[in-house]
């Protein structure tokens, strides 16, 4: 049975990818005001804060042995898979952007 951080981690990451994911779909489709700026700046930060506190706790109770550390090693690689996904989204967000206020 895996242990509970890494159960957390892993639905955290696949959570912070679902919506960040919806979030850049949404906008994608219906354009730049689709949603408030505000509400994906606020996704932003609560995922990241939320995501690094998890990643600490994780790494913290790897380094202790109090988890096993290839599942805290693979959960890890998971939540930091969200990384390169969110610049992604961001390159292609500016890219396809009509008005470039976000630069």
């Amino acid at each position: 049975m895996k242990n509970s951080l890494i159960i957390t981690g892993q639905i955290t990451a696949l959570l912070s990818f679902i919506i960040g994911t919806s979030l850049f779909s949404i906008q994608l489709y219906f354009g730049m005001f689709a949603i408030p700026v505000l509400l994906i700046v606020g996704f932003l930060l609560t995922a990241f804060i939320a995501n690094l506190v998890i990643l600490s706790v994780i790494v913290g109770a790897s380094i202790l042995n109090k988890i096993d550390r290839n599942e805290g090693l693979k959960t890890c690689l998971i939540m930091l898979l969200n990384i390169p996904i969110a610049l992604l989204y961001y390159y292609l967000t500016i890219t396809f952007s009509r008005n470039s206020f976000l630069f």
